[in-house]
């Protein structure tokens, strides 16, 4: 059941808070607005929360095409030691076809192993879209409609970023004609 104005909490702003606490990933405007109401002014609402978490060991962030709370950056690196088991490193190879993915995307797999000059195993894209950092968005029309790659909304979680233009200076050499 979603809490909506009418319900006895209905401060925005700590319904809000709550929604954020609540997500495991980020909170999109459509969300926001289904939780909190049309008549809502989402970013004074998200500019109130910003605010309030000033300083605090959260911090509100933008991911994707929405928002959620996240260990302050001064306080991550401490934490991270003790809470989390260290990150599962994607082999190299593995790697530069993410960041293949994420520059030219959509992208087909015939056309990144043309730019790398190498075959692409399918495990590499199994693997890519199990840890839910790719995944397909449809067919392009060439004979054969290989399946488009694009990167994922946990992509940028998982990296750390709030769009993929800041990853355009690393991109730069890996964009452009195949």
């Amino acid at each position: 059941m979603l809490l909506t104005m009418t319900s006895p909490s209905s401060d925005p702003v700590r319904l809000t808070e709550a929604l954020f606490f609540q997500s495991s990933g980020p909170v999109s405007r459509t969300t926001l607005i289904r939780v909190l109401g049309e008549d809502v002014e989402i970013a004074q609402i998200l500019s109130e929360v910003a605010r309030r978490t000033k300083g605090l060991g959260f911090e509100l962030v933008a991911v994707g095409d929405g928002w959620m709370f996240r260990t302050a950056p001064d306080l991550a690196e401490a934490l991270r030691s003790v809470l989390e088991r260290p990150p599962e490193r994607l082999p190299r190879a593995v790697l530069e076809v993410l960041l293949l993915i994420a520059a030219r995307q959509p992208v087909t797999r015939p056309e990144i192993e043309s730019f790398r000059d190498a075959a692409l195993p399918q495990k590499t894209l199994a693997l890519l879209q199990e840890k839910g950092l790719i995944r397909s968005v449809g067919r392009k029309p060439v004979p054969g409609q290989p399946q488009l790659w694009a990167t994922t909304e946990a992509f940028l979680v998982t990296y750390g970023l709030r769009s993929l233009a800041e990853l355009d200076p690393l991109l730069e050499g890996l964009r452009g004609p195949l």
